[in-house]
């Protein structure tokens, strides 16, 4: 059995996704970010760094419970366990990581920090909000292109890379710029991927 911690944001739901991709028993802890529970004690305790989702994995090799925090670190460590999601293949898994670090760290960030400044700040600031409204709308072009050159996000196959942006184009995306009518192929790659049925029950995973 495996704890997750989540909530309905576009980065828990990737892990709500990638837990029924890989066909693994769960229970869900929503946290709710708006009453401070993430900076609780006890949820502290799970993960130091105060973000979600995490998860905490009962059925383990050595017989301890193992937590693991940060989308990605979930996100690998649950195509491992399950065998799903990630190539076999040297050259084929440095894409996906690629793709990992593009969408977390870059892209993923830029958008956590316009939502910060839009949605979260007691008091707009102007010249915050412009710049990662911008840098939302630059950093998501690379990955439009890619989708124009491949099916899916890594590749010509689906991996954790797609459940990684999936919730990034369909939550964040649609919060900024509002939809999807400027970037084609990720409309086309929203479509197929949004049809597949673990996708659909992940993303209602904590709502």
């Amino acid at each position: 059995m495996i704890d997750l911690y989540t909530t309905p944001t576009a980065n828990g739901l990737k892990a709500s996704i990638m837990l029924e991709e890989a066909g693994l028993e769960y229970r869900v802890h929503r946290v709710d970010l708006r009453k401070g529970q993430h900076l609780a004690p006890d949820y502290l305790a799970i993960n130091p760094v105060g973000r979600v989702p995490a998860i905490v994995d009962h059925d383990t090799a050595s017989g301890a419970p193992l937590t693991v925090y940060g989308t990605a670190a979930i996100l690998l460590y649950l195509a491992e366990k399950s065998g799903r999601l990630m190539p076999a293949d040297i050259e084929a898994r440095a894409r996906v990581f690629q793709w990992l670090g593009i969408i977390q760290a870059d892209i993923g960030a830029a958008y956590s920090s316009q939502f910060l400044f839009k949605a979260l700040a007691p008091e707009p600031l102007p010249w915050a909000i412009e710049h990662y409204d911008a840098l939302c709308l630059r950093l998501v072009a690379p990955l439009e292109q890619q989708l124009g050159r491949t099916r899916y996000v890594a590749g010509d196959e689906y991996t954790i890379a797609d459940v990684l942006g999936y919730p990034l184009a369909t939550v964040s995306m649609q919060r900024h710029p509002g939809n999807l009518d400027a970037y084609p192929n990720m409309r086309r790659w929203v479509a197929e991927v949004g049809a597949r049925p673990a996708v659909q029950k992940g993303m209602t995973v904590g709502t």
